[in-house]
C-alpha cells in the first residue's frame, strides 16, 4: 500500500467513523425525545401490544418510521469501517484475521440495515389494515409481535457481530503503542457490545440493551481517533 492509499482509506474510516457516531447519538436522541413527546413509553418495548395500539390510535407511523430512517442512516454509514480499517492495519497486523473481523463488522451493518428495510415494508400494511378493521385485534397483536420479534432479532444478531469486529480489532491492534489505551478502550466496549445483545436474547425484559447505542457511539468515536491520528510509518511497512 503507498502513502497515498493509506491516506484515502484514513480519510474513509475517520470520517465514516465520526458520521456514524454523531448518527448514532442522534438516533438515541430520537428514541428518548422524540417519540415520547407523541406518547411513546419506554414500557412499550417490552409491551407489544401497547406499542401496536401506540402505533395505530396516534397515527404515529410517519414518526416511527422516523427513528428507523436514523437507524438506517447510522448503519449506512457504518459500513465502510470495518474494511477501511483493515486497510489501514493489515499491513502490521495479520492480515488474515484482520480481513475476517472486518467482514463480520460488515455483515453485522448490513443484518442492521435490513431491520428497517423490514419495517418500512410491512407495518404501513399492517397499520392500514388494522385502521379499516380488516382483521381482528387478535390477528393484528399476533402479526405486530412477529415483526417487532424479528426486528429485534436484526438488531440484537447485528450487535453481536459488530461487538465481536470490534473486540477483534480492538485487542489486536493494542501492541501498537500509539494507539493502546484507545484500542484496549474499544476491545472492552466490544465485549460489552457483544455480551448485552446476547443477554437480551434469552431474557427479553434486560434493559440494558436499550442504552447500547451510546455504547456503540462512544466506540465509534475511538475508532474515528485512532484512525485519524494513524501515520503511514505505524502501518507501512
Amino acid at each position: 500500500m503507498t502513502t497515498s492509499q493509506f491516506t484515502q482509506w484514513r480519510g474513509i474510516a475517520w470520517k465514516s467513523s465520526a458520521a456514524a457516531a454523531a448518527s448514532i447519538f442522534l438516533t438515541s436522541i430520537y428514541f428518548a425525545v422524540i417519540l415520547p413527546l407523541f406518547g411513546f413509553t419506554f414500557e412499550m418495548l417490552d409491551d407489544h401490544v401497547a406499542a401496536i395500539n401506540w402505533y395505530v390510535e396516534a397515527n404515529t407511523s410517519g414518526v416511527f418510521q422516523g427513528l428507523m430512517v436514523c437507524y438506517f442512516i447510522s448503519q449506512l454509514l457504518l459500513l465502510p469501517v470495518p474494511f477501511a480499517l483493515h486497510n489501514i492495519v493489515s499491513k502490521e497486523h495479520n492480515s488474515v484475521y484482520s480481513f475476517y473481523f472486518a467482514l463480520i463488522g460488515t455483515v453485522g451493518a448490513i443484518i442492521a440495515m435490513a431491520g428497517p428495510i423490514f419495517v418500512f415494508a410491512n407495518i404501513p400494511e399492517l397499520t392500514n389494515t388494522a385502521a379499516k378493521n380488516v382483521v381482528s385485534i387478535d390477528t393484528m397483536v399476533m402479526t405486530g409481535n412477529m415483526f417487532a420479534d424479528l426486528t429485534k432479532d436484526f438488531r440484537l444478531f447485528s450487535e453481536i457481530l459488530i461487538g465481536i469486529w470490534l473486540i477483534g480489532f480492538g485487542f489486536m491492534i493494542a501492541r501498537n503503542t500509539a494507539h493502546r489505551v484507545k484500542s484496549l478502550i474499544i476491545g472492552v466496549f466490544g465485549i460489552a457490545i457483544f455480551i448485552i445483545p446476547a443477554i437480551k436474547l434469552a431474557d427479553p425484559y434486560m434493559h440494558s440493551e436499550d442504552y447500547i447505542g451510546l455504547i456503540l457511539a462512544m466506540c465509534f468515536i475511538l475508532l474515528s481517533a485512532v484512525a485519524h491520528k494513524s501515520k503511514p510509518e505505524e502501518f507501512i511497512d
